[in-house]
This record gives C-alpha cells, structure tokens and sequence, in this order.
C-alpha cells in the first residue's frame, strides 16, 4: 500500500474512489449504506466551504487570483470538481437551471407570481420574485423550498438559492379564489 506522501494528487483521488468503489459494493448493506452517507456528507462540507470562499475572493474582487489558482494543478483540480472558480460551460447550466425552474413556474403563476433569474456564481442561483410572490411573506419557505428542490434534482453543482430582497411590501399569500394579476387562485371545482 502506498503512503499519502508517496501518490501525486490526481493519484489520492483515484485511491479514493477505488476505496470508495469496494465500500459502496460492499456485502454488507450497512456497511455500503454509511459509505455512502459518508461520501455524500462530505461532499456538501467541501463543496460549501470551497463554495463560500470562492465567493468571498470574488467579492474582494479576486477574480485574476481564481484564475491563476485554477491553473495549479492541485486548486485547479480541487476547484473543476465541484465546478467551482472558472467559468463551466454556462450555456449547459443555464440551460439545467431553467429546466429545473419551468418544473416550478406553473405552481409559481398559478399564484400570479414570476421567477427571474438575476446571476449564477458557484452554484448560488439567485432570484428576484415578480407578481403576487414579490412581497409575500410564504415566498422564502413555500417558493424557495420549491425552487430548491428542482435544483437540486437537475444541477450536480447547485449550492443553494437566494432571493432579492422584495420591492412590493409584506403580503400574505393569496387565498383559494381570489383574484390576482387575473388568475383565480385555487384549485378548480370538481
């Protein structure tokens, strides 16, 4: 076996995921279950962490550092695994994103709402909310979580959603048959 200070970086993440190959396929289903809790609970501290810090060396205006960091073969490396640093293909993720949105738009204007998307950074998608959700006190927890979840079923890179701050004030959401932006809300009669 070798030693960590004996493989090349590239080296350690072929180690681990032959580890992780025989734990996942492990006979013992309990064993192969927490392997797999493991991995996947690992993968959301970094790609958090290494999320938040590129944020912050973007809004200390670092975007030369990101580039340059990018080109070492170990942070560059590090960085392209969770999609972080550089620009990924930005058509592609445009292109999940508003597939994992136009899954939620209908519920979204069947309250007479709209969703824009205002940027994408590191797997931050953030929103600006239109119509009867701009000002709703439900939009944080009923839209969001919405959002949320389509996201994360599409985008192997989404981190989490951010709504601007609202322009219309406080509301509360619409109730079944009212009217609003010329939609009756509710579910139609039986």
């Amino acid at each position: 076996m070798s030693g960590p200070d004996e493989l090349g970086y590239g080296e350690i993440l072929d180690r681990v995921g032959d580890l992780a190959e025989r734990l996942l396929d492990h006979d013992d289903e309990a064993v192969a279950a927490g392997a797999e809790e493991l991995l996947d609970w690992l993968d959301v501290y970094h790609r958090e962490g290494l999320g938040r810090l590129v944020e912050m060396v973007r809004r200390w205006r670092g975007e030369l550092f990101l580039e340059q960091a990018a080109l070492d073969p170990v942070v560059g490396e590090l960085l392209a695994t969770y999609g972080l640093g550089v620009d990924v293909d930005a058509a592609a993720t445009e292109r999940v994103i508003q597939l994992a949105l136009d899954e939620v738009r209908p519920y979204v204007h069947s309250h007479g709402g709209e969703l824009e998307v205002r940027n994408v950074v590191d797997g931050v998608v953030r929103l600006r909310l239109h119509g009867a959700c701009d000002g709703c006190t439900a939009a944080d927890d009923t839209v969001a979580r919405r959002i949320e979840v389509a996201l994360r079923q599409h985008w192997i890179d989404f981190r989490r959603v951010e709504l601007e701050e609202p322009t219309a004030p406080a509301h509360p959401p619409p109730l079944d048959g009212q009217t609003v932006a010329g939609l009756t809300i509710g579910r139609r009669p039986s």
